[in-house]
């Protein structure tokens, strides 16, 4: 990915950044306007690159950890800022605000049955829903973690065509996002795609992505799994009475349909994990 852009892609994507990031952003402007040399300047540009692109899709959090990301790079080993050598460009203003925001994302929803926690082996399963434009995704784990989120795909929605796959891979990303990084872990998956693309970036391959995929999530994912250790992906054939895949498809629904549970999500959510871990626990046992 190339970190260069003209100035008025600079400023058309500005005007998606709000206030609180757009100081950090612009003070970063260089790395993605003139030409560097440096690897390390460069790796700054296609970050803030991402930073833009994020905020463009709505995805605010991510777009603050990219720029992070970005802003810790520059501080490199010792010795070197990783400043360009480069004059610097002129100072892009913040542009007045787009006619049409997008969609801000709602949080993800999250929690944990306490009667589960501690269980182990720690087996989890993810899963993702898609219809009309809207996406859903879920996980759960058997010491009783649970988490959904819900996002719309928006008119230069930069995730590409495979929306179905994407989804299934931002599942996963929620569910390492909630479990620590030090815990072994199996994660079950029905989709082959999505559970292709996550063994080659653990095998270290963390630049393959689903074909026209321009946002920031998945290259975030690919690094975590590269770099985590102990994940175990599995494949469970869906809608074949899995409990554990049952469960994380039933979650991705409810999280398809929160704008309409509206308050309810929550405890559905809960209560249905309490009710398939149940089952779990007595198949296991049985």
């Amino acid at each position: 990915m190339s970190p260069r852009m003209t100035a008025a892609q600079f400023r058309s994507l500005l005007a998606h950044v709000p206030e609180p990031l757009t100081v950090r952003v612009v003070r970063l402007q260089r790395y993605a306007l003139v030409p560097l040399d440096c690897a390390g300047c460069q790796e700054v540009g296609v970050l803030l690159k991402l930073t833009l692109s994020a905020a463009r899709a709505g995805d605010l959090p991510a777009a603050e950890s990219v720029l992070g990301l970005a802003e810790r790079t520059l501080q490199g080993p010792a010795g070197h800022d990783h400043r360009p050598t480069s004059p610097p460009v002129s100072r892009i203003s913040r542009p007045r605000p787009a006619r049409v925001a997008p969609e801000a994302p709602r949080p993800a929803l999250a929690g944990q049955v306490a009667r589960w926690t501690g269980t182990r082996p720690l087996v989890a399963a993810t899963d993702a829903s898609w219809k009309h434009g809207h996406g859903g995704m879920g996980f759960l784990t058997t010491d009783g973690r649970w988490g959904l989120g819900r996002w719309k795909a928006g008119p230069q929605d930069p995730t590409g065509p495979s929306k179905i796959i994407i989804t299934e891979l931002r599942a996963v990303q929620l569910l390492l996002s909630s479990v620590e990084s030090r815990l072994e872990m199996t994660v079950l998956l029905d989709s082959l795609p999505a559970l292709s693309f996550l063994r080659r970036w653990q095998a270290g391959d963390v630049a393959a992505l689903p074909p026209g995929y321009r946002a920031p999530h998945l290259r975030l994912l690919a690094r975590r799994v590269a770099d985590r250790p102990g994940l175990t992906f599995q494949h469970v054939k869906g809608h074949s009475g899995h409990l554990l895949n049952e469960a994380a498809d039933s979650l991705a629904a409810i999280a398809r349909r929160r704008q309409t549970l509206g308050s309810e999500a929550q405890a559905r959510a809960a209560d249905l994990v309490d009710s398939f871990l149940t089952s779990w626990n007595q198949q296991l046992s049985a």
